[in-house]
């Protein structure tokens, strides 16, 4: 009895560590869905293309961030790249449209992030 329970405690533990690091989050009109492994597996139900993660702080340390990823655009041809920055228990999110040339205007935007009740 006794070892089913710290085994139970252990359980809900371990597999609450990755949830806790990146939940699912709202920033804008963008929802960004973590995967297990806390990191973000899409946006807007899209998937991810490229991703890169620096902690700021020390590793592992989610409340203290930097994301980049690039994602394909659902409204229009090509890609956003967005700045995800979680310091101090602030997220925001700095999101620009990728241009196909240097001559093309630059659209960007700033969102405040929260998390997303499920």
């Amino acid at each position: 009895m006794k070892f089913n329970v710290i085994l139970a405690v252990t359980t809900c533990l371990f597999s609450s560590i990755p949830l806790t690091s990146l939940a699912d989050t709202q920033c804008g009109p963008f929802h960004l869905q973590s995967s297990a492994e806390g990191k973000v597996s899409s946006v807007n139900g899209v998937k991810v293309r490229k991703q890169k993660i620096d902690f700021l702080a020390r590793k592992e340390d989610y409340n203290n961030v930097s994301m980049r990823w690039i994602v394909a655009a659902t409204k229009f041809q090509g890609d956003y790249a967005m700045h995800y920055v979680k310091q101090k228990g602030k997220p925001t999110l700095d999101v620009e449209i990728v241009r196909s040339s240097r001559s093309g205007i630059r659209i960007s935007g700033s969102y405040d992030c929260e998390k997303k009740d499920q």
